[in-house]
């Protein structure tokens, strides 16, 4: 027999046997349920294997008494209402312990935390994979397709799709865990990871992550092997079975779930709330060699060289300290080491710390002078300590000689690294180093690479970009002259604009000043604060914009400018010590704009900055930084890093170049291989350019309507070009039939032209096909709605960050009537209404009728069939035999349409049938089942009162999960074969009718939840 292609052989099967290789035991869900020979359950809404975890907790803690064996396990099991901090608070348990309370032998009263997972011999716990595991909920019985479990605890879930079908994406199963949290929140309790996936597509996230959030996991010992590496079939499923087996082997499981897991507090909105984050590949590995290299640092005769850290900004960088913190304090040969954390200036030591503070480290303290950082080091070791490297500027004495004190300096390939390095070796002499960046390292930097040692893990501009890590960068010059009457020569421009120190020479600041008073002359600014405008208003992004300016004094005066402009966003000035401004009538309190500029709902879209905000400050929906202040090196690579965070579904962050820092870039770039180079900063003519391409596919596509002059038409004349319009996409050019793969490629080009519109705007290229691409997007919108698109298409209501063009002669819900022939309005869109289905039928577009006519019967009857399988299966084959006729050429449009409109009267008849019987919904199907091949007699009062016996027969016996519950199955069916004998059925009709009444059982109560007794 052959084996069918679907979920269950495809990716459970798969799934299952990769973790059976890893030592995993498997056990199939149905058996574990309450009543079965083997089972573990008491009741479908247990979660927990709860034998599994109390035999763990004896096992891992044997001199606990029973009754404190049974506490931990009713503690791990209590209820909370909210399901996040339940799952912070469980998360606690696992990795801590659960606090238990008993009395000894000789009745002393003893508190103990009682380990429930022993993380440090991965091999001494319970792993178990199982499928099909069926949970009662609140609405309906779920059944998560692999979970696995841990000493009894489902720490994991995996949601799989078929790869054989078009349209069984992953974002569908990302859709359905979020349908699952709402229905069965109790197993997300104690989730630690999420997994949705087919053979080709695979992602991990957490029960807070957003779907941007859900990541690849590449690679299974390290995060540079080859996919070739992997078993012959990988080719086919790589990414399924490299995450599989890279996240859940158990020792990696472990550590991930122990180590690379946090709790961000969202201190923005509410300090209560959190956001539960787990490591990406890249921060998992790079974490874990830094680890091993802290260990041969930190040994009697290391080097106290750990190396430097080099993963791309806006990668995670602060959180993979977070993570690496997590793990090297539990080193014992570090014996609870003390972590100094160094930056160079105040705000990002701000950033850092309150990092560590919302992610689960409430000890992290700030050292406010060396006095202070000199009594910290002397207080107990295991301390978080973080303070600037300013404090080092002149020689000091020791401050403490413990060999256990790790020093991180965070962007370590800045020079004053060097310079202080000295000081801080004198400060702390037997401290290890370890330093941190987001920007690239020169190979000739020999300075940084003496001080903290040779690169330790490597995370690029490039792969960030790949993974979805980071969004690219583009480039937009829009330069505005600076008249500077040859003040500068190139020269001394190129020291002035450098990294220039900490107390700069007085000629600098004089030059400076100089420049500032080109750069901020009246009429430059009020003509780079209206370009602005415009262009932050035309842009096709939700989201904010950050301006920056050369000095304090100009970025307020840039304030009074923005805010004069009609139109103009909300705007704010973010500035160190503005009250040396009283003319500033805005909030001056910064955390307060920080908080408002952070939620993407909030109306301040704007903030002009000079030096604050630019380094170590994260807001994602940030899409476009206009830049008129000279920035060089580091400083510009930071600088332009802030508009490269994930935003829903934004497609890039814009630099927008107002002084000319493109050369700085590029020299900055200098140490990137030329490819590297190219996809640091990408030009937006590049974008524009595809944008034309992508443009003329679409328009290309519209061969023969005239469709240009759309805006000003109304009524039917508008609604004949859009049927017209619709017509075209939909019918294949040489076929002229329905043509599925045309609806297909044609809404997936105009996703992508949309996206590439809306980040050129406001372009004059994109301008100029502003209402055209509106115009093909309400095609696209009315395709969707309207007509049935076989597979994956870009249709899911995902947020956007990208802005779809709304126009007035769009109806509300979003489609442009085409059906409102005369202009008087449209009859109800219904297949039971007869004059819409003469409507449809006078069409002058014949394959626009039999596409409409086609999904509208497909929903009602597939909607139907779960109700009524027998009497609606047949009426969906009729629809699907129809298709098939007119698509093989065998029947021609128009009588298609004759059948699909006697389709759709039969289906409104059999509605009538159900009022006149006078029987339930659920009563006709079983009529229906019983009825199949023979005529019934309308008002049958024998087949009726067999009808709601055999109802409530079938329901009597029924239970949750009843369809693999073998004893239930041949329980109803005897019950059922016993009554139809008893009602005069012979017993070769009574096997037949059994059948059909057995499968309209199993159609219209396989999610059966019994009634809750009050």
């Amino acid at each position: 027999m052959t084996q069918k292609l679907n979920e269950d052989t495809l990716t459970e099967q798969p799934v299952i046997e990769w973790l059976k290789e890893m030592g995993y035991d498997y056990e199939f869900g149905p058996d574990l349920a309450p009543g079965q020979v083997l089972g573990e359950r008491e009741d479908f809404r247990e979660v927990v294997l709860v034998g599994r975890l109390k035999r763990s907790i004896r096992r891992l803690n044997p001199d606990l008494p029973e009754a404190a064996i049974d506490d931990a396990a009713r503690s791990l099991r209590s209820e909370h209402p909210n399901l996040e901090i339940a799952n912070k608070e469980i998360y606690t348990m696992l990795t801590q312990g659960v606090r238990v309370n008993f009395h000894s032998a000789d009745g002393e009263d003893i508190w103990r935390f009682a380990k429930i997972i022993d993380f440090e011999n991965p091999q001494n716990n319970e792993f178990l994979v199982v499928n099909q595991f069926a949970i009662q909920g609140l609405e309906k019985v779920r059944r998560p397709d692999v979970v696995i479990f841990v000493n009894g605890i489902p720490l994991a879930i995996f949601e799989l799709k078929n790869p054989a079908l078009e349209n069984a994406a992953i974002y569908t199963a990302y859709e359905q865990l979020r349908e699952y949290k709402k229905d069965i929140p109790e197993i997300f309790k104690y989730n630690q990871i999420l997994v949705i996936g087919d053979l080709i597509e695979a992602k991990h996230g957490t029960i807070s992550s957003s779907w941007e959030w859900f990541s690849r996991w590449k690679g299974v010992e390290s995060e540079n092997e080859a996919i070739s590496d992997l078993s012959a079939e990988a080719s086919a499923k790589a990414e399924l079975e490299i995450l599989t087996r890279g996240i859940f082997h158990k020792i990696r499981l472990l550590d991930i779930v122990r180590n690379f897991i946090i709790f961000e507090a969202d201190a923005e909105k509410d300090a209560s709330k959190y956001t539960k984050k787990m490591a990406m590949y890249h921060q998992y590995f790079g974490v874990n060699k830094a680890v091993n290299e802290t260990l041969r640092a930190t040994k009697p005769r290391g080097n106290k060289k750990i190396g430097v850290f080099w993963h791309t900004q806006g990668s995670g960088k602060s959180l993979s300290m977070v993570f690496y913190t997590n793990k090297a304090k539990q080193l014992e040969e570090l014996k609870s080491p003390t972590f100094v954390f160094l930056t160079d200036r105040n705000d990002l030591d701000g950033q850092f710390y309150k990092t560590f503070l919302r992610s689960g480290y409430p000890s992290a303290k700030q050292a406010e002078s060396i006095a202070d950082l000199k009594e910290r080091l002397r207080e107990a070791a295991g301390e978080l300590i973080f303070t600037t490297i300013q404090k080092f500027d002149t020689e000091y004495e020791v401050l403490s000689e413990r060999e256990n004190i790790i020093a991180i300096a965070d962007e370590a390939h800045r020079s004053q690294y060097a310079k202080f390095a000295a000081n801080v070796r004198v400060a702390l002499p037997s401290a290890s180093f370890m330093g941190i960046t987001g920007t690239p390292i020169s190979l000739h930097n020999r300075e940084t690479r003496l001080v903290f040692g040779d690169h330790i893990s490597e995370y690029k501009i490039n792969q960030a970009v790949e993974d979805g890590a980071t969004v690219p960068i583009y480039y937009e010059g829009r330069l505005v002259p600076l008249h500077l009457a040859n003040q500068f020569i190139d020269e001394e421009f190129e020291d002035l604009t450098g990294e220039i120190e900490f107390e700069a020479k007085e000629v600098y600041k004089r030059k400076w000043a100089r420049l500032e008073q080109a750069v901020s002359a009246k009429d430059r600014l009020e003509q780079v604060a209206k370009d602005i405008i415009e262009h932050f208003n035309n842009r096709g992004l939700e989201g904010k914009g950050m301006i920056v300016t050369i000095s304090r004094k100009t970025a307020v005066d840039m304030y009074k400018i923005i805010s004069k402009i009609e139109g103009a966003p909300e705007v704010a000035v973010v500035i160190s010590k503005p009250e040396d401004f009283p003319e500033l009538k805005q909030s001056r309190d910064t955390k307060e704009l920080e908080k408002r500029f952070k939620n993407p709902d909030d109306p301040l879209k704007l903030v002009i900055v000079c030096d604050m905000w630019l380094t170590g400050f994260d807001v994602p929906a940030l899409h476009t930084m206009y830049i008129d202040k000279p920035l060089k090196n580091h400083t510009l690579m930071q600088a332009i890093a802030r508009v490269n965070r994930i935003f829903k579904d934004k497609p890039g962050g814009l630099i927008v170049d107002y002084i000319g820092v493109a050369d700085d870039l590029k020299k900055a770039l200098s140490i990137y291989s030329s490819g590297i180079q190219k996809e640091a900063m990408v030009p937006i003519e590049e974008i524009i350019a595809k944008m034309i391409e992508e443009y003329d596919i679409v328009r290309a596509m519209f061969s023969g309507v005239e469709y240009k002059e759309w805006k000003k038409l109304k009524g039917a004349e508008l609604a004949g070009v859009f049927q017209k319009a619709v017509n075209t996409i939909i019918t294949n050019e040489r076929s002229g039939m329905v043509d599925d793969e045309k609806k297909k490629r044609f809404a997936k080009e105009t996703e992508l032209l949309s996206q590439l519109f809306a980040f050129a705007m406001p372009h004059r290229e994109a301008n100029a096909i502003r209402n055209e691409v509106e115009f093909f997007q309400s095609v696209k919108r009315a395709i969707i709605k309207r007509t049935i698109i076989r597979g994956d298409v870009i249709g899911f209501d995902v947020e956007s960050a990208v802005r779809e063009l709304v126009s007035k002669a769009i109806s509300a819900e979003g489609v442009i009537d085409i059906f409102d022939m005369n202009g008087k309005g449209r009859p109800d869109i219904s297949i039971f209404d007869e004059k819409f289905l003469e409507e449809v039928k006078n069409l002058k577009y014949k394959n626009l009728s039999v596409d409409v006519l086609r999904k509208l019967l497909n929903d009602e009857l597939r909607v139907r069939t779960k109700k009524n399988l027998v009497r609606y299966k047949s009426l969906l084959d009729m629809l699907e035999d129809i298709i098939e006729k007119y698509e093989n050429n065998i029947i021609n449009s128009t009588k298609v349409i004759e059948k699909l409109i006697e389709l759709a009267r039969e289906i409104k008849k059999v509605e009538k049938l159900n009022e006149d019987i006078g029987l339930s919904e659920e009563e006709m199907a079983f009529y229906d089942a019983i009825s199949a091949g023979r005529k019934a007699v309308n008002g049958n009062e024998e087949l009726k009162k067999l009808v709601r016996e055999l109802v409530k027969i079938i329901k009597r016996d029924l239970a949750i999960d009843w369809m693999n519950n073998d004893i239930i199955k041949a329980r109803v069916r005897a019950n059922v074969k016993l009554l139809l004998l008893r009602k005069g059925y012979k017993a070769e009709e009574s096997e037949k009718v059994l059948d059909l009444i057995y499968r309209q059982a199993f159609s219209l109560y396989r999610d059966f939840v019994p009634a809750m007794t009050p």
